[in-house]
Protein backbone atom coordinates (compact mmCIF):
# COMPACT_ATOMS: atom_id res chain seq x y z
CA UNK A 1 0.00 0.00 0.00
CA UNK A 2 0.90 3.33 -0.74
CA UNK A 3 1.92 5.48 2.34
CA UNK A 4 -0.01 9.16 2.36
CA UNK A 5 3.27 11.32 2.87
CA UNK A 6 3.32 12.90 6.61
CA UNK A 7 2.95 16.43 6.43
CA UNK A 8 6.28 18.99 7.71
CA UNK A 9 5.63 19.66 11.40
CA UNK A 10 4.67 23.20 11.30
CA UNK A 11 7.50 25.20 13.49
CA UNK A 12 6.72 27.27 16.60
CA UNK A 13 7.28 30.48 16.69
CA UNK A 14 9.51 32.23 18.49
CA UNK A 15 9.90 34.52 20.93
CA UNK A 16 10.51 37.21 19.07
CA UNK A 17 7.35 36.72 16.29
CA UNK A 18 4.68 36.01 19.75
CA UNK A 19 6.20 39.33 21.34
CA UNK A 20 5.80 41.18 17.88
CA UNK A 21 2.61 39.27 16.97
CA UNK A 22 1.13 40.41 20.40
CA UNK A 23 1.99 44.14 19.73
CA UNK A 24 0.20 44.20 16.55
CA UNK A 25 -3.31 42.08 17.67
CA UNK A 26 -5.90 44.16 16.98
CA UNK A 27 -7.59 45.54 20.22
CA UNK A 28 -10.57 48.75 20.26
CA UNK A 29 -9.74 52.02 19.83
CA UNK A 30 -11.74 53.28 22.43
CA UNK A 31 -8.55 53.68 24.88
CA UNK A 32 -7.05 55.67 22.05
CA UNK A 33 -9.91 58.10 21.37
CA UNK A 34 -10.45 58.36 25.17
CA UNK A 35 -6.82 59.59 25.45
CA UNK A 36 -6.99 62.04 22.41
CA UNK A 37 -10.22 63.49 24.07
CA UNK A 38 -9.32 64.10 27.61
CA UNK A 39 -5.52 63.52 27.78
CA UNK A 40 -5.54 65.64 24.82
CA UNK A 41 -7.56 68.88 26.56
CA UNK A 42 -5.67 68.65 29.69
CA UNK A 43 -2.61 69.01 27.42
CA UNK A 44 -4.27 72.16 25.93
CA UNK A 45 -4.73 73.59 29.13
CA UNK A 46 -1.31 73.61 29.67
CA UNK A 47 0.29 74.45 26.88
CA UNK A 48 -1.88 77.57 26.46
CA UNK A 49 -2.25 78.13 29.92
CA UNK A 50 1.37 80.09 29.97
CA UNK A 51 0.47 82.62 28.46
CA UNK A 52 -1.80 83.70 32.08
CA UNK A 53 0.92 82.80 34.35
CA UNK A 54 4.26 84.45 35.15
CA UNK A 55 6.01 81.72 32.69
CA UNK A 56 5.03 84.04 29.02
CA UNK A 57 6.45 87.15 31.20
CA UNK A 58 9.90 85.03 31.75
CA UNK A 59 10.40 84.58 27.63
CA UNK A 60 9.26 88.26 27.18
CA UNK A 61 12.69 89.10 29.47
CA UNK A 62 14.39 91.42 27.40
CA UNK A 63 17.89 90.44 28.57
CA UNK A 64 19.56 86.95 28.18
CA UNK A 65 18.01 83.58 28.00
CA UNK A 66 19.30 79.92 28.40
CA UNK A 67 19.13 77.99 25.42
CA UNK A 68 19.61 74.26 25.55
CA UNK A 69 22.94 72.53 24.26
CA UNK A 70 21.68 71.24 20.92
CA UNK A 71 19.22 74.23 20.44
CA UNK A 72 20.72 77.26 21.28
CA UNK A 73 19.32 78.97 17.95
CA UNK A 74 15.82 78.49 19.48
CA UNK A 75 15.12 81.98 21.11
CA UNK A 76 11.55 83.48 22.37
CA UNK A 77 9.89 86.25 19.68
CA UNK A 78 11.21 89.38 20.55
CA UNK A 79 8.11 91.02 19.47
CA UNK A 80 5.17 90.39 22.54
CA UNK A 81 2.61 90.02 20.64
CA UNK A 82 4.50 87.37 18.24
CA UNK A 83 4.95 85.13 22.07
CA UNK A 84 1.27 85.82 22.64
CA UNK A 85 0.20 84.72 19.09
CA UNK A 86 2.54 81.58 19.25
CA UNK A 87 0.78 80.91 22.59
CA UNK A 88 -2.60 80.87 20.67
CA UNK A 89 -1.62 78.93 18.56
CA UNK A 90 -1.09 75.91 21.02
CA UNK A 91 -4.91 76.60 21.87
CA UNK A 92 -6.21 76.14 18.36
CA UNK A 93 -3.84 73.40 17.63
CA UNK A 94 -4.54 71.71 20.88
CA UNK A 95 -8.60 72.15 20.33
CA UNK A 96 -8.38 70.95 16.60
CA UNK A 97 -6.11 67.28 18.07
CA UNK A 98 -9.25 67.00 20.88
CA UNK A 99 -11.81 66.92 17.97
CA UNK A 100 -9.66 65.03 15.50
CA UNK A 101 -9.85 67.66 13.07
CA UNK A 102 -7.10 67.63 10.40
CA UNK A 103 -5.78 65.74 13.04
CA UNK A 104 -2.19 64.73 11.36
CA UNK A 105 -1.47 68.46 10.54
CA UNK A 106 -3.04 69.50 14.06
CA UNK A 107 -0.43 66.94 16.09
CA UNK A 108 2.51 67.75 14.04
CA UNK A 109 2.30 71.31 14.45
CA UNK A 110 1.45 70.69 17.90
CA UNK A 111 4.05 69.03 18.69
CA UNK A 112 6.18 71.35 17.06
CA UNK A 113 4.99 74.58 18.56
CA UNK A 114 4.98 73.45 21.81
CA UNK A 115 8.24 72.05 21.69
CA UNK A 116 9.39 75.28 20.51
CA UNK A 117 8.38 77.00 23.65
CA UNK A 118 9.70 75.13 25.64
CA UNK A 119 13.06 74.94 24.20
CA UNK A 120 13.22 78.95 23.95
CA UNK A 121 14.56 79.27 28.24
CA UNK A 122 16.23 76.36 29.96
CA UNK A 123 15.41 78.12 33.20
CA UNK A 124 11.99 77.30 32.85
CA UNK A 125 12.30 73.25 32.27
CA UNK A 126 9.20 71.51 33.65
CA UNK A 127 9.32 67.83 33.67
CA UNK A 128 5.65 67.71 32.84
CA UNK A 129 5.90 70.12 30.15
CA UNK A 130 8.47 67.87 28.22
CA UNK A 131 6.21 64.98 28.88
CA UNK A 132 3.04 66.61 27.01
CA UNK A 133 5.62 67.39 24.42
CA UNK A 134 6.69 63.77 24.31
CA UNK A 135 3.00 62.65 24.08
CA UNK A 136 1.66 64.83 21.45
CA UNK A 137 4.34 63.68 19.25
CA UNK A 138 3.89 60.04 20.45
CA UNK A 139 -0.13 61.19 18.79
CA UNK A 140 0.90 62.28 15.60
CA UNK A 141 2.13 58.41 14.91
CA UNK A 142 -1.01 56.71 16.28
CA UNK A 143 -4.78 56.84 14.26
CA UNK A 144 -6.42 58.94 17.53
CA UNK A 145 -8.46 60.09 15.03
CA UNK A 146 -9.94 57.07 13.46
CA UNK A 147 -13.18 57.14 15.78
CA UNK A 148 -15.17 59.55 17.00
CA UNK A 149 -13.86 62.40 14.82
CA UNK A 150 -14.42 65.51 12.45
CA UNK A 151 -11.98 63.58 10.37
CA UNK A 152 -13.94 60.41 9.75
CA UNK A 153 -17.54 62.71 9.61
CA UNK A 154 -16.26 64.61 6.71
CA UNK A 155 -14.69 61.60 5.11
CA UNK A 156 -11.46 62.37 5.11
CA UNK A 157 -10.78 59.32 6.71
CA UNK A 158 -12.54 55.68 7.25
CA UNK A 159 -13.71 54.87 10.69
CA UNK A 160 -12.35 52.03 12.53
CA UNK A 161 -13.23 50.15 15.47
CA UNK A 162 -9.60 48.07 16.11
CA UNK A 163 -6.38 49.44 15.96
CA UNK A 164 -2.79 47.28 16.72
CA UNK A 165 -2.31 46.98 20.25
CA UNK A 166 1.07 48.67 20.37
CA UNK A 167 -0.46 52.12 19.63
CA UNK A 168 -2.03 51.80 23.09
CA UNK A 169 0.54 50.15 24.80
CA UNK A 170 3.19 53.20 23.24
CA UNK A 171 1.44 55.46 25.33
CA UNK A 172 0.99 53.37 28.58
CA UNK A 173 4.79 52.89 28.17
CA UNK A 174 5.69 56.73 28.37
CA UNK A 175 3.55 56.94 31.60
CA UNK A 176 5.36 53.78 32.61
CA UNK A 177 8.41 55.33 31.96
CA UNK A 178 8.09 58.44 33.97
CA UNK A 179 6.72 56.51 37.06
CA UNK A 180 9.54 54.39 37.22
CA UNK A 181 12.54 56.62 36.74
CA UNK A 182 10.99 58.54 38.85
CA UNK A 183 11.03 55.92 41.37
CA UNK A 184 14.84 55.07 40.86
CA UNK A 185 15.74 58.60 40.79
CA UNK A 186 14.66 58.86 44.53
CA UNK A 187 16.56 55.75 45.52
CA UNK A 188 19.31 58.15 47.19
CA UNK A 189 20.09 59.40 50.57
CA UNK A 190 18.64 62.90 50.30
CA UNK A 191 15.25 61.63 49.33
CA UNK A 192 15.33 58.85 52.05
CA UNK A 193 16.33 61.41 54.51
CA UNK A 194 12.83 63.26 53.28
CA UNK A 195 14.89 65.97 51.79
CA UNK A 196 14.12 68.30 50.51
CA UNK A 197 10.34 67.83 51.60
CA UNK A 198 11.27 69.11 55.10
CA UNK A 199 12.07 72.75 53.34
CA UNK A 200 9.51 73.07 51.02
CA UNK A 201 6.58 71.70 53.86
CA UNK A 202 8.13 74.02 56.65
CA UNK A 203 7.28 77.17 54.36
CA UNK A 204 3.77 76.06 53.86
CA UNK A 205 2.49 75.81 57.47
CA UNK A 206 -0.51 78.50 56.12
CA UNK A 207 -1.81 76.45 53.78
CA UNK A 208 -5.33 76.68 53.91
CA UNK A 209 -6.56 72.68 53.86
CA UNK A 210 -3.11 71.07 54.65
CA UNK A 211 -0.95 73.31 56.81
CA UNK A 212 -1.12 71.66 59.99
CA UNK A 213 -0.36 68.41 58.52
CA UNK A 214 2.85 69.67 56.49
CA UNK A 215 4.56 71.00 59.53
CA UNK A 216 4.22 67.64 61.44
CA UNK A 217 7.80 66.34 61.62
CA UNK A 218 6.72 62.90 60.62
CA UNK A 219 5.32 64.02 57.24
CA UNK A 220 7.69 64.58 54.82
CA UNK A 221 9.31 61.40 55.61
CA UNK A 222 5.86 59.72 55.01
CA UNK A 223 5.49 61.50 51.33
CA UNK A 224 9.23 60.64 51.20
CA UNK A 225 8.63 56.54 51.35
CA UNK A 226 5.29 56.68 50.13
CA UNK A 227 6.26 58.41 46.59
CA UNK A 228 8.78 55.99 46.34
CA UNK A 229 6.98 52.72 46.67
CA UNK A 230 4.35 54.56 44.64
CA UNK A 231 6.78 55.08 42.24
CA UNK A 232 8.32 51.77 41.87
CA UNK A 233 5.46 49.87 42.06
CA UNK A 234 2.87 51.29 40.71
CA UNK A 235 2.88 49.87 37.04
CA UNK A 236 3.19 46.17 38.04
CA UNK A 237 0.22 46.69 40.24
CA UNK A 238 -1.37 48.30 37.76
CA UNK A 239 -0.54 45.27 35.12
CA UNK A 240 -1.57 43.16 37.60
CA UNK A 241 -5.68 42.25 37.56
CA UNK A 242 -6.07 41.47 41.21
CA UNK A 243 -4.83 44.74 42.24
CA UNK A 244 -5.47 47.02 39.32
CA UNK A 245 -8.10 48.64 40.30
CA UNK A 246 -7.14 49.40 43.56
CA UNK A 247 -4.46 50.81 42.97
CA UNK A 248 -5.73 53.39 40.22
CA UNK A 249 -7.65 54.97 43.68
CA UNK A 250 -4.21 54.91 45.35
CA UNK A 251 -2.77 56.59 42.25
CA UNK A 252 -6.18 59.25 41.92
CA UNK A 253 -5.51 60.09 45.94
CA UNK A 254 -1.78 60.01 45.40
CA UNK A 255 -2.05 62.64 42.57
CA UNK A 256 -4.84 64.65 44.21
CA UNK A 257 -2.42 64.99 47.13
CA UNK A 258 0.39 66.41 44.94
CA UNK A 259 -2.32 68.36 43.29
CA UNK A 260 -3.80 70.43 46.82
CA UNK A 261 0.21 70.62 47.87
CA UNK A 262 2.06 71.36 45.29
CA UNK A 263 -0.24 72.67 42.37
CA UNK A 264 1.83 71.68 39.29
CA UNK A 265 -0.66 72.47 36.72
CA UNK A 266 -2.81 69.92 35.13
CA UNK A 267 0.13 67.43 36.01
CA UNK A 268 -1.86 65.40 38.47
CA UNK A 269 -4.81 65.44 36.46
CA UNK A 270 -2.79 64.29 33.46
CA UNK A 271 -1.45 61.51 35.59
CA UNK A 272 -3.98 60.24 36.48
CA UNK A 273 -5.59 60.12 33.36
CA UNK A 274 -2.90 58.41 31.92
CA UNK A 275 -2.82 55.61 34.23
CA UNK A 276 -6.35 54.38 33.00
CA UNK A 277 -4.70 53.74 29.60
CA UNK A 278 -3.37 49.87 31.58
CA UNK A 279 -6.91 49.26 31.86
CA UNK A 280 -8.29 46.32 29.26
CA UNK A 281 -8.68 48.40 25.91
CA UNK A 282 -13.01 47.26 25.92
CA UNK A 283 -12.99 48.62 29.21
CA UNK A 284 -13.74 52.04 27.90
CA UNK A 285 -16.72 50.86 26.53
CA UNK A 286 -18.30 50.77 29.96
CA UNK A 287 -18.34 54.91 29.12
CA UNK A 288 -21.45 55.54 27.90
CA UNK A 289 -20.62 58.69 26.49
CA UNK A 290 -17.74 57.40 24.71
CA UNK A 291 -19.00 53.81 23.68
CA UNK A 292 -22.08 55.69 21.82
CA UNK A 293 -19.94 57.65 19.81
CA UNK A 294 -17.77 54.47 18.84
CA UNK A 295 -18.29 52.14 15.95
CA UNK A 296 -19.37 48.58 16.30
CA UNK A 297 -16.71 46.34 17.70
CA UNK A 298 -15.59 44.49 14.56
CA UNK A 299 -16.89 47.13 12.36
CA UNK A 300 -12.79 48.09 11.00
CA UNK A 301 -9.52 47.15 11.61
CA UNK A 302 -6.38 49.86 11.17
CA UNK A 303 -3.24 49.09 9.61
CA UNK A 304 -0.17 50.69 8.81
CA UNK A 305 -0.46 50.10 4.95
CA UNK A 306 3.40 50.39 2.68
CA UNK A 307 2.94 53.77 2.78
CA UNK A 308 2.81 54.90 6.42
CA UNK A 309 5.20 51.57 8.30
CA UNK A 310 8.13 54.39 8.22
CA UNK A 311 6.46 54.74 11.79
CA UNK A 312 8.05 51.44 13.04
CA UNK A 313 11.46 52.47 12.83
CA UNK A 314 10.69 55.79 14.50
CA UNK A 315 9.03 53.99 17.28
CA UNK A 316 11.69 52.02 17.88
CA UNK A 317 13.74 54.80 17.92
CA UNK A 318 11.77 56.75 20.03
CA UNK A 319 11.70 54.13 22.69
CA UNK A 320 15.08 53.54 22.92
CA UNK A 321 16.06 57.45 23.18
CA UNK A 322 13.25 57.37 26.20
CA UNK A 323 14.81 54.33 27.95
CA UNK A 324 18.45 55.63 27.36
CA UNK A 325 17.71 59.19 28.50
CA UNK A 326 17.66 58.40 32.45
CA UNK A 327 20.02 56.15 31.97
CA UNK A 328 22.67 59.13 31.09
CA UNK A 329 22.83 59.88 35.00
CA UNK A 330 24.70 57.17 35.76
CA UNK A 331 27.71 57.89 33.62
CA UNK A 332 28.63 60.48 35.49
CA UNK A 333 30.48 61.10 38.59
CA UNK A 334 29.29 62.49 41.44
CA UNK A 335 26.20 63.45 43.25
CA UNK A 336 23.64 63.95 40.27
CA UNK A 337 21.40 66.83 41.88
CA UNK A 338 25.01 68.14 42.84
CA UNK A 339 26.68 68.62 39.24
CA UNK A 340 23.18 68.45 37.63
CA UNK A 341 24.55 66.63 34.87
CA UNK A 342 21.81 63.89 33.70
CA UNK A 343 19.73 66.05 35.53
CA UNK A 344 17.28 67.48 33.02
CA UNK A 345 14.86 64.75 31.20
CA UNK A 346 15.48 61.86 33.50
CA UNK A 347 12.57 62.23 35.28
CA UNK A 348 13.70 63.55 38.39
CA UNK A 349 11.15 65.36 40.60
CA UNK A 350 11.02 67.56 43.61
CA UNK A 351 14.20 65.79 44.09
CA UNK A 352 16.44 69.09 45.39
CA UNK A 353 16.69 72.62 46.99
CA UNK A 354 19.43 74.72 45.66
CA UNK A 355 19.94 78.06 47.20
CA UNK A 356 23.05 80.33 47.15
CA UNK A 357 24.87 83.49 45.32
CA UNK A 358 26.93 83.81 42.37
CA UNK A 359 29.32 86.80 40.74
CA UNK A 360 31.37 87.11 37.82
CA UNK A 361 34.06 88.21 37.70
CA UNK A 362 35.37 90.02 33.74
CA UNK A 363 39.39 90.41 33.29
CA UNK A 364 40.46 92.43 29.82
CA UNK A 365 43.80 90.49 28.95
CA UNK A 366 45.58 93.32 27.61
CA UNK A 367 45.14 95.90 30.13
CA UNK A 368 44.40 94.09 33.30
CA UNK A 369 41.54 96.36 34.13
CA UNK A 370 39.04 93.73 36.22
CA UNK A 371 35.44 93.75 36.89
CA UNK A 372 32.74 92.28 39.06
CA UNK A 373 29.21 91.65 37.40
CA UNK A 374 26.21 91.21 38.99
CA UNK A 375 24.15 88.63 37.20
CA UNK A 376 20.72 90.56 38.11
CA UNK A 377 22.06 93.20 36.11
CA UNK A 378 21.07 90.73 32.83
CA UNK A 379 18.83 87.95 34.44
CA UNK A 380 15.04 88.28 36.11
CA UNK A 381 14.65 86.58 39.32
CA UNK A 382 13.30 83.44 38.35
CA UNK A 383 16.81 83.26 35.72
CA UNK A 384 18.63 84.38 38.55
CA UNK A 385 17.70 81.52 41.00
CA UNK A 386 17.49 78.85 38.36
CA UNK A 387 21.05 79.16 37.75
CA UNK A 388 22.38 79.07 41.13
CA UNK A 389 23.81 75.45 41.56
CA UNK A 390 23.70 74.67 37.94
CA UNK A 391 27.10 74.30 36.12
CA UNK A 392 26.10 74.20 32.08
CA UNK A 393 24.03 77.47 33.07
CA UNK A 394 26.56 79.15 34.64
CA UNK A 395 28.97 78.55 32.33
CA UNK A 396 26.88 79.76 29.37
CA UNK A 397 26.42 82.77 30.68
CA UNK A 398 29.84 83.10 31.26
CA UNK A 399 30.13 83.00 27.77
CA UNK A 400 27.61 85.81 27.88
CA UNK A 401 29.39 88.03 29.46
CA UNK A 402 32.43 87.56 27.27
CA UNK A 403 30.23 88.33 24.64
CA UNK A 404 29.01 91.32 26.05
CA UNK A 405 32.70 92.92 26.97
CA UNK A 406 34.25 92.31 23.66
CA UNK A 407 31.20 94.08 22.63
CA UNK A 408 32.33 97.03 24.87
CA UNK A 409 35.92 97.21 23.19
CA UNK A 410 37.51 94.37 26.14
CA UNK A 411 39.83 92.67 24.56
CA UNK A 412 41.24 89.18 25.28
CA UNK A 413 38.57 89.04 27.55
CA UNK A 414 38.97 85.90 30.43
CA UNK A 415 35.78 85.40 32.92
CA UNK A 416 35.22 83.64 35.99
CA UNK A 417 33.04 83.26 38.72
CA UNK A 418 32.22 82.54 42.44
CA UNK A 419 29.47 80.65 43.38
CA UNK A 420 28.30 79.04 46.79
CA UNK A 421 25.53 77.11 46.80
CA UNK A 422 23.31 74.84 49.34
CA UNK A 423 21.84 71.74 48.46
CA UNK A 424 18.70 70.22 50.08
CA UNK A 425 19.66 72.08 53.39
CA UNK A 426 22.93 71.53 53.80
CA UNK A 427 25.49 74.11 55.01
CA UNK A 428 26.55 76.62 51.90
CA UNK A 429 30.17 75.23 50.21
CA UNK A 430 31.70 76.66 47.05
CA UNK A 431 30.82 75.12 44.19
CA UNK A 432 32.61 77.28 41.88
CA UNK A 433 35.74 79.36 42.49
CA UNK A 434 37.44 82.20 40.77
CA UNK A 435 40.41 79.95 39.68
CA UNK A 436 38.43 78.39 36.81
CA UNK A 437 38.10 80.47 33.55
CA UNK A 438 34.51 79.68 32.63
CA UNK A 439 35.27 81.00 29.51
CA UNK A 440 38.21 78.33 28.59
CA UNK A 441 35.83 75.65 29.43
CA UNK A 442 33.59 74.55 26.49
CA UNK A 443 29.65 73.36 27.39
CA UNK A 444 29.07 69.97 25.61
CA UNK A 445 28.10 66.54 27.64
CA UNK A 446 31.12 65.34 29.47
CA UNK A 447 31.42 65.93 33.34
CA UNK A 448 32.31 69.39 34.15
CA UNK A 449 35.71 68.19 36.53
CA UNK A 450 35.82 72.33 37.18
CA UNK A 451 33.23 71.67 39.57
CA UNK A 452 34.08 71.51 43.49
CA UNK A 453 32.73 68.03 44.67
CA UNK A 454 29.81 67.75 47.28
CA UNK A 455 31.58 67.63 50.63
CA UNK A 456 28.81 68.99 53.10
CA UNK A 457 26.59 66.58 54.87
CA UNK A 458 23.00 66.43 55.20
CA UNK A 459 21.96 68.09 58.31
Amino acid sequence: MNQIPTPPALEKPSVFQQFFAWLKHPIDIAPLVYFRIVGGALMTIELTGGMFTSYIKNLLHPGFHFSYMLFPWIKPWSEPWMMYLHFCLNVVLGVMVVFGAYYRIATLLLCLSATSIFLMEKALYINHIYLYCLMVFLLSLLPANRAFSYDVKRGKVKEVSEVPAWTVYILAFQIAVVYFFAGIAKLNSDWLYAQPLKIWFASKGDHPVLGWLLVKEWYPYLVAYGGLFFDLFVVPFMLWKKTRKATFWIACFFHATNALTFGIGTFPWFSAAATLLFFPADSFRNWKWLNKHLPAKGTAAFQFDSANRMVYPIVISYLIIQLAMPFRQFWYEGNTSWFDEGHNFSWHMMLRSKSGRAFFFVKDGVTGKEEKVSPTKYLNRKQYGRMIGKPDMLLEFAHFIRDEYVKKGWQEVSVSAYCKVSLNGRDSQIMLDRNVVLTEQERGLHHYDWVKPLTMPIK
